[in-house]
C-alpha cells in the first residue's frame, strides 16, 4: 500500500476556490440543545439547520428494509482527499457539514462493521484529467471542478486516471480499509452517477441486493448513485450521517440531499443504528 503523502498535494489549488465562487470558509453554528439523550447521540451533528431533523409526524409511509446478511453490500462513494481532507480542494464548501455530520468517522465505522461482519464493500470514487475538463459541459458545479482541478488525477496519457499523491487519492484514514485488496474497486467514473462504472455489475457478480450507501457528496454524487441503483432494481438504504454536502450562497447542499433521500431512499439510517442491525441480522 503505497501512503499519500500531504506534502505532494497541490495545496495552491485549495486557495484558489474561495476567489473562484467569491466565499471565505464557512463556519460553524451553535449546537442545538436536546433533552432526549438517545435522539442527543443519534442528533448531535445537527448544529445549524432544523430541518435536518426528522419530523414527529411525517407524511409519507416508511417500510424499515428488511436487512438479509447475505444480500448486503456496502458502497462507499467518494472517499477521496479533495472530498473529505481539510488539505483538499473542496474544504472550504463542505468543511462545515463534515463536522456537523462526524462523516469521516461514520464512515470508518461502516467500513470497521463491513469488514468484521465479511460483507462486502465497493468503493466507487471520480478521477478527473486534462481531457475530462477540456470536454466538461459549462455548468456551475462543472465550472467549480474545471477552475479548481478537483479530483484532479495525477497521471498523464496512458495513466491519465492515476490519483496516488492528487487530490483524488484516497483519504490516508482510510486507505487501510480501501487498499486491503478485499474491497472492490470499481472503475473511475467521470460523473456523478454510474455511466461508465462497472458498480450495479460488481454489486449482480457479488450476489448484492441491499446496498448501504455512503460517501460524497450528498446532492450530487449520493444522490445520483441512489437513482441509478434505484432503477437497476436494488434496495438502497443511505446513512444519513456518513455523507455532507457544500455550504454555498446558493443552497445547503447537505439537505439538499437529506430531503431526497427522505423522498426516494428505502431506508434512511444513521450509522449508529444500521451497524447494530447489521451486528443483529
Amino acid at each position: 500500500m503505497q501512503n499519500t503523502s500531504m506534502q505532494d498535494i497541490n495545496l495552491p489549488r485549495r486557495k484558489s476556490f474561495p476567489k473562484l465562487i467569491g466565499i471565505g470558509t464557512l463556519g460553524i453554528g451553535a449546537m442545538y440543545a436536546n433533552e432526549n439523550k438517545t435522539d442527543s447521540i443519534k442528533q448531535n451533528y445537527i448544529n445549524i439547520n432544523p430541518e435536518y431533523v426528522d419530523k414527529e409526524k411525517m407524511m409519507l409511509p416508511k417500510t424499515p428494509m428488511q436487512l438479509q446478511r447475505d444480500s448486503i453490500g456496502l458502497v462507499v462513494v467518494n472517499p477521496q482527499i479533495d472530498f473529505l481532507s481539510p488539505k483538499g480542494v473542496g474544504w472550504g464548501i463542505y468543511g462545515a457539514s463534515i463536522k456537523e455530520n462526524n462523516t469521516i468517522e461514520n464512515i470508518s465505522m461502516l467500513f470497521r462493521t463491513a469488514k468484521a461482519l465479511v460483507l462486502p464493500v465497493f468503493v466507487s470514487y471520480v478521477v478527473w484529467n486534462k481531457q475530462d475538463l477540456q470536454n466538461f459541459p459549462r455548468t456551475p458545479i462543472k465550472n467549480f471542478i474545471r477552475g479548481t482541478k478537483f479530483a484532479h488525477g495525477s497521471g498523464e496519457g496512458l495513466h491519465a486516471n492515476d490519483i496516488v499523491n492528487s487530490g483524488a487519492d484516497f483519504l490516508p484514514e482510510l486507505q487501510p480499509f480501501i487498499l486491503d485488496n478485499k474491497t472492490i474497486l470499481t472503475t473511475p467514473r467521470k460523473d456523478f452517477g454510474l455511466t461508465g462504472s462497472d458498480l450495479i455489475t460488481q454489486l449482480r457478480t457479488n450476489g448484492v441486493k441491499q446496498v448501504i450507501l455512503c460517501g460524497m457528496d450528498a446532492n450530487t454524487h449520493l444522490d445520483s448513485h441512489l437513482r441509478d441503483l434505484l432503477a437497476e432494481g436494488f434496495e438502497v438504504g443511505v446513512a444519513r450521517d456518513a455523507t455532507a454536502g457544500a455550504k454555498l450562497p446558493e443552497g445547503d447542499g447537505y439537505l439538499a440531499g437529506l430531503i431526497n433521500f427522505r423522498f426516494m431512499a428505502h431506508e434512511l439510517f444513521f450509522t449508529a443504528d444500521i451497524i447494530q442491525r447489521l451486528q443483529n441480522s
